[in-house]
């Protein structure tokens, strides 16, 4: 038996708690002396004179790391064992075992002091509340916290070292392997790296994650994917995620790179501490080595892949986007205002195969509400645009019809050649499966049962192959004769008829591929057009926008009405209002927003702006009657009768209702005051028509109010509110 003089017979009667941890799982598995070491605390305890079933056992933080209390619910359970002052003692191997940071200890600390609990380790028993003890104990947790530095700060170092001589090993993506020596490879699965280098192919030449998913979808491919603790490659149905980490990575590029990402701390929305990996910027990275391994592609194409997919990304609020999309509009992405130098947008104006593309340069109105820089019409721009661009590539037409029938053939060997290989890979399979089932014996009919299922599918995968690679030879046997030499030599001879054939989207990514920007700068009936070609050179010329039709073509009239409208109202209400009317534009088409807003432009009419501060309460008739809590036939009526007041621009245009706090009280009464009767008796009692009864509250001569509610629902009048009724008299 033990004794120490710090411990009484009140920590007896308390229990012993004997805290166990270790931080990684693989030191749970492998270190195994530590652990019983931890567990032998229970002798000590029993030296102690702790009885057994006092003492505790907490172990439910093995594998757990002490650098946060984050996970460990030993931690949290002794802790508040402690603040329940149910702990006597807590023995612990050494401090690290209980916390590696002096927050956490501290927060022990404070509380056995408190509580009066003592600290006990392999060197002897600490009292918290002792000055002595405590200044002892902090500065065994400080050399803990600084030993955990340490660590950490050693093994970074170390990794660091070893990866900035490009040693270092990880997981290698699907694509490469380690050899005997350590050194990278590229796989040896023949399926694998054609997979690949087809997948690059294909992004150059569709531009687009998406696009390339399509494809591999379309041609029935598939995919690759191994994970970390996989040493086998699964073969599963493509995916975007998939596409986009093989396109993305520098791996790919025969370069060594290390510190991607770096480990973030952070608070949860508990106040606890947590880790998560944040990607770092190029410029971040901590180590490229280039040409440390084969390489699929290079670091220039890798360059490239990486500045279109940030084309292919969701633009700013300030920038037109860059991406490729439906339209007829050419210079979609590419036009900037010659003017102010920001992108344009493209609109479309008309409907189905009769909308017209113009670009306007609205960022100024959208950012700031100013007026409109510019807009241009579409198609002459983009007519000068193509024709200009097939001037440039006529001198190259004599091999396009070569090149043609080389990438046609060359799209059937690339896909062809991946379903062979996957064919090749469906028969080994099978035959790996025959062995199998061959190999058991037949009266084990309960395995037996199972390997001849499996072979049976396997069968059933290959003959799927031979079926896909006999449909695609065929049909591209059909395409091929449809196709004929001749006619391709023929075609490359007729540029335009070429470029005519191609689709929107095919015909954007060629003048892509040969222009970067096209600026345009609108005066009057005339556009300067400045090319920005790839290599630098650029070509400048003025092109003649075809003679607006005469403004006398509209009438003066309804130009002035368009302007007290515009003063009030927006043009897609101006529209509205236009079509109930039955104008028209000169041409005979109804009237939209598009069309009165070329109107506003040609005469100089200023749009619509909402003032910031009204003087004075306006009212829609839909708002009015949510307000007064009527119908809106009603509120019309109460116009026409005079009740409220209100005014209209002109016939069919939205009412403008003028609502004081008096009159939204009068017309929302809940109950009627002693004396107020309604029309009909208001009549009688005044000895006059109804409808001089209603001139007379028109007038104000007569008090009114409107109940909402209730069985008084209606129009109630204080009758005793004029003199005409003491006037009757005179005339009996």
């Amino acid at each position: 038996m033990r004794n120490d003089t710090k411990i009484t017979s009140s920590h007896l009667r308390r229990n012993a708690y004997i805290y166990i941890r270790q931080s990684t799982e693989h030191q749970v598995r492998d270190n195994i002396e530590s652990q019983q070491r931890q567990y032998e605390l229970v002798d000590l305890a029993r030296q102690y004179r702790w009885s057994e079933e006092s003492i505790i056992v907490i172990d439910d933080d093995l594998g757990r790391s002490a650098s946060s209390t984050v996970g460990r619910t030993g931690f949290a359970k002794l802790v508040a064992d402690v603040a329940l002052a149910k702990a006597g003692i807590i023995f612990g191997l050494e401090v690290s075992r209980l916390a590696r940071n002096n927050r956490d200890w501290y927060q022990l600390l404070d509380l056995c002091s408190l509580t009066a609990t003592l600290i006990a380790d392999t060197d002897g028993v600490y009292d918290p509340s002792s000055f002595n003890d405590r200044l002892l104990l902090g500065l065994k947790g400080t050399m803990s916290e600084a030993e955990l530095h340490m660590l950490k700060n050693r093994m970074l170092q170390g990794l660091y070292h070893k990866a900035q001589k490009g040693e270092l090993r990880f997981h290698l993506p699907v694509g490469y392997q380690f050899d005997e020596d350590g050194n990278i490879i590229k796989s040896l699965d023949e399926q694998v790296t054609h997979l690949i280098d087809l997948i690059y192919q294909k992004y150059f030449e569709i531009g687009t994650i998406n696009g390339v998913l399509k494809y591999l979808l379309e041609n029935n491919l598939l995919f690759p994917r191994k994970a970390s603790f996989e040493k086998k490659i699964r073969w599963v149905r493509p995916y975007n995620k998939a596409v986009r980490d093989t396109l993305v990575n520098p791996l790919y590029t025969g370069a060594y790179v290390f510190g991607r990402t770096k480990v973030v701390k952070e608070l949860d929305e508990h106040g606890n501490q947590k880790s998560r990996q944040k990607v770092q910027a190029m410029e971040d990275w901590d180590v490229i080595i280039h040409d440390h391994h084969p390489a699929y592609i290079s670091w220039e194409d890798y360059l490239k892949i990486r500045q279109q997919m940030e084309k292919n990304a969701a633009a700013a609020k300030y920038q037109a986007s860059q991406v490729v999309r439906e339209g007829s509009a050419l210079l979609q992405g590419l036009a900037r205002c010659g003017n102010c130098g920001r992108s344009m947008h493209v609109n479309y104006h008309g409907q189905a195969q009769r909308s017209y593309p113009y670009y306007v340069c609205n960022m100024a109105n959208r950012n700031f509400s100013d007026r409109y820089c510019q807009s241009v019409g579409g198609r002459r721009i983009d007519q000068f645009v193509a024709q200009t661009l097939l001037e440039v590539v006529a001198p190259a037409s004599l091999n396009i019809h070569l090149r043609a029938l080389q990438q046609i053939q060359q799209e059937q060997d690339i896909a062809l050649k991946q379903l062979e290989l996957q064919l090749e890979r469906a028969q080994y399979e099978s035959d790996r499966a025959f062995r199998q089932f061959d190999a058991v014996e037949p009266e084990n009919r309960l395995v037996a049962r199972t390997l001849e299922r499996q072979w049976n599918e396997s069968l059933k995968r290959v003959e799927e192959f031979k079926a896909r690679i006999r449909n695609r030879k065929q049909s591209f046997k059909d395409r091929l004769s449809k196709i004929e030499i001749g006619q391709i030599q023929s075609l490359s001879q007729d540029l335009p008829a070429v470029w005519g054939a191609a689709t929107d989207k095919d015909q954007k990514r060629l003048l892509r591929a040969a222009i970067e920007e096209v600026y345009l700068a609108k005066k009057n009936r005339d556009v300067e057009v400045k090319i920005v070609w790839a290599g630098g050179a650029v070509t400048e010329k003025v092109v003649h926008l075809p003679k607006v039709r005469s403004k006398r073509a509209t009438s003066l009239d309804l130009v002035d009405l368009v302007r007290r409208l515009a003063e009030k109202f927006t043009d897609d209400q101006i529209a509205r209002i236009l079509i109930r009317q039955g104008h028209k534009t000169p041409t005979g088409l109804p009237y939209n927003a598009h069309k009165v807003a070329n109107l506003r432009r040609s005469y100089d009419i200023p749009r619509f702006q909402k003032p910031k501060d009204e003087q004075h309460k306006s009212y829609t008739a839909q708002q009015a009657s949510k307000v007064l809590q009527v119908s809106v036939p009603t509120i019309h009526g109460w116009l026409k009768a005079g009740f409220i007041k209100g005014q209209q621009v002109t016939d069919g245009a939205p009412w403008e209702i003028f609502l004081t706090d008096e009159d939204i009280k009068r017309l929302t009464a809940q109950d009627v005051p002693a004396g107020w009767v309604p029309l009909h008796r208001a009549a009688n009692e005044l000895g006059v028509s109804k409808q001089t009864v209603l001139n007379w509250v028109k007038s104000g001569k007569l008090e009114y109010i409107y109940v909402t509610k209730g069985n008084q629902k209606g129009l109630r009048i204080n009758v005793n509110s004029t003199t005409c009724r003491k006037q009757l008299h005179l005339f009996q």
